[in-house]
C-alpha cells in the first residue's frame, strides 16, 4: 500500500473548514525548553497522509515540540475486511509515531466505518450497523498501538451530516461499546468524544452518555472565521458565549458541569483561522465577506487563542491543537489555507508564534476579551441629595468597545423607565424629570441603574436619595 491521502481530506471541505498543521525548514532540532512554558498544551493537526512521510513535516515538529500530534485514523482504510487488518496503513502509522519526539503525546481520531460494518454504504459518515463491531477494531488497534497513543478521539464533528448522518442515541451506543474496549487494551488511555455542538451533546447526555469519555472534544475552525478570540457574543437571553466564537468552549463546558461532568477536561482538538483574501464560500457568510484574514492577522490570532486559553477561569481546557501543520494546496481557497506552512512547506508568520507558544508559552499579558459590562455615570442626583417634589435623575452609560444596547433606571419598587440605544452608542444617556417622586414616603430612597453591551455583559449601580417635606410644608407645621 502507497500513502495516499484518502476520504478524509476531501470531508475537510465539506464540513467546518479546517486544514492540516504546517512545518517549517529548519537546520536542526531545537533543544527543549528548560521549563514548563505556562499555559494550555499545544498540539497540531497532520492530517494528509503524505505528511506522516515528510522530512520536512517531521523536523518542523522537532522543532517547535508540539505537547500533542493530532491524526485522523479511518476504520474503513485499516479493516477493509473483518478480521483483516491492513499491515502498509498499521505500518504508516507506526513509523510516524516513531519519528515524533518521544515526549509528544499522540490523539488518534478514529472515523468511518467500512463497508461491510454499515451495511454497505460507501460513506465514511454511516454510522455501524452492531457497535461491537467498532468495539472489537478498537481492541485491536489498541493493542497495536499501546504505549504510544496517549488519547483516542471516538468520531469527529457528529453534529455535521458530512461526518455522522446517525443520531445521538447511535452515537450513545457507539460510545458505550468504546470505551470499555479502549480501557480493556489500555486503562491509561484517554478517550474523548468527538467533537459535536451543544445541541448534540445534549442528547448524548440524554442517552445515558456520561460515563463513556474522559473528555470532550471542541473544534473552533469553524469556516470563514475573520473574528479574533477575544471578541465573542451571547445566545440571546443568556449569559452563553455562543458556539461561532472562540470562547464559545466556555457553553459546553457548562453544559457538561450541568450533567455532572464539570471536572472533565476539553481537549480544543482544532483551532485555527484561514489565511487568505478570498471570499467565503461556505454557510450563510457565502459571498458577504472574506473567507480568512491576513497571514499577520492568522498569527496574531494563535497568539490570542492561546493567551485566552492560559487563563485560570479557563483552566479545564487540557490542550489545544492547531488546524493544521500545513496548507492542503497551493491558491487562495480558504480550505486549503489553515496551515501554520504554506503547500511547499515555507513558514507562515503563524509557524513563528506557534512555535514560539509552543515552546515558551504564553507571551501576552491582559484580559482575554472584555466582559465588563458599560460604565456607568449618575450625573443627577448625586449621593444623599435630599430632594422634594420632582427628582431630576441624569444617567450616561460608556462602552468604547462594544456599545451601549439599554439603560434601566429603577425608580421604586413599581416604576422602572428604559432608555434604548437603537445604535448600540458608545456613549449613551437617560434622563427623567420623575414626578412621582413626591409620592415617596419621607426618608431615604435607593435608584438601581442597570445598563448592558451588545454582547450582553451587564453593569449596575445604586444612589441613595433622601425624600423630605418642602420648605412651604415645613413653615406651615411651625
Amino acid at each position: 500500500m502507497t500513502p495516499r491521502r484518502s476520504l478524509l481530506v476531501t470531508l475537510f471541505a465539506i464540513c467546518l473548514g479546517a486544514v492540516i498543521i504546517a512545518s517549517v525548514t529548519v537546520g536542526g532540532a531545537a533543544p527543549a525548553p528548560t521549563s514548563t512554558p505556562a499555559g494550555v498544551e499545544t498540539g497540531v493537526n497532520v492530517i494528509s497522509n503524505a505528511g506522516f512521510t515528510s522530512p520536512q513535516v517531521l523536523a518542523d515538529i522537532s522543532a517547535s515540540r508540539p505537547a500533542w500530534v493530532r491524526v485522523f485514523m479511518q476504520w474503513s482504510d485499516l479493516e477493509p475486511q473483518q478480521g483483516s487488518y491492513d499491515p502498509g496503513w498499521i505500518s504508516l502509522y507506526q513509523k510516524f509515531f516513531a519519528a515524533l519526539p518521544s515526549t509528544t503525546k499522540v490523539d488518534v481520531d478514529i472515523v468511518g466505518a467500512p463497508a461491510w460494518a454499515n451495511g454497505g454504504s460507501d460513506s465514511i459518515a454511516t454510522p455501524p450497523s452492531n457497535p461491537a463491531d467498532f468495539a472489537s477494531f478498537l481492541s485491536h488497534i489498541v493493542n497495536t498501538f499501546h504505549g504510544r497513543v496517549t488519547a483516542w478521539e471516538i468520531w469527529n464533528e457528529e453534529a455535521s451530516p458530512g461526518w455522522w448522518t446517525g443520531t445521538p442515541a447511535q452515537f450513545t451506543d457507539l460510545l458505550k461499546a468504546a470505551y470499555p474496549a479502549i480501557k480493556s487494551a489500555d486503562p491509561n488511555a484517554t478517550v474523548i468524544m468527538g467533537a459535536s455542538d451543544p445541541t448534540f451533546l445534549a442528547a448524548v447526555y440524554a442517552a445515558g452518555g456520561r460515563g463513556s469519555f474522559d473528555a470532550v472534544a471542541v473544534h473552533t475552525d469553524t469556516a470563514c472565521n475573520i473574528t479574533s478570540p477575544y471578541v465573542y457574543e451571547y445566545n440571546q437571553n443568556t449569559t452563553t458565549v455562543n458556539q461561532y466564537f472562540f470562547l464559545g468552549f466556555s457553553g459546553i463546558h457548562t453544559l457538561m458541569a450541568a450533567n455532572g461532568d464539570g471536572a472533565l477536561p476539553i481537549y480544543m482538538t482544532e483551532i485555527g483561522w484561514s489565511s487568505t483574501s478570498a471570499e467565503c464560500k461556505t454557510g450563510a457568510s457565502a459571498g458577504k465577506k472574506l473567507g480568512g484574514v491576513s497571514e499577520a492577522q492568522q498569527a496574531t490570532y494563535l497568539q490570542q487563542a492561546y493567551h485566552c486559553l492560559a487563563q485560570p477561569q479557563y483552566s479545564y481546557v487540557k490542550a489545544a491543537m492547531w488546524f493544521e501543520m500545513y496548507n492542503g494546496a497551493a491558491g487562495n481557497a480558504p480550505i486549503n489555507n489553515y496551515g501554520l506552512l504554506d503547500s511547499s512547506f515555507n513558514p507562515k508568520p503563524a509557524f513563528t508564534a506557534f512555535e514560539d507558544e509552543s515552546l515558551h508559552g504564553d507571551q501576552l499579558t491582559g484580559p482575554c476579551g472584555s466582559f465588563n459590562g458599560p460604565a456607568i455615570t449618575i450625573a443627577q442626583p448625586t449621593a444623599g441629595q435630599r430632594y422634594s417634589g420632582t427628582l431630576r435623575v441624569s444617567v450616561t452609560a460608556s462602552s468604547p468597545a462594544n456599545g451601549v444596547r439599554w439603560i434601566r433606571i429603577r425608580l421604586s419598587k413599581d416604576t422602572l423607565v428604559q432608555f434604548v440605544s437603537k445604535r448600540f452608542a458608545k456613549n449613551f444617556s437617560g434622563t427623567i424629570a420623575w414626578q412621582g417622586g413626591a409620592k415617596l414616603s419621607l426618608g431615604p430612597h435607593t435608584i438601581t441603574v442597570t445598563t448592558d453591551d451588545k454582547l450582553g455583559n451587564m453593569s449596575t449601580a445604586t444612589i441613595q436619595v433622601v425624600h423630605t417635606q418642602a420648605a412651604s410644608v415645613r413653615r406651615a407645621k411651625h
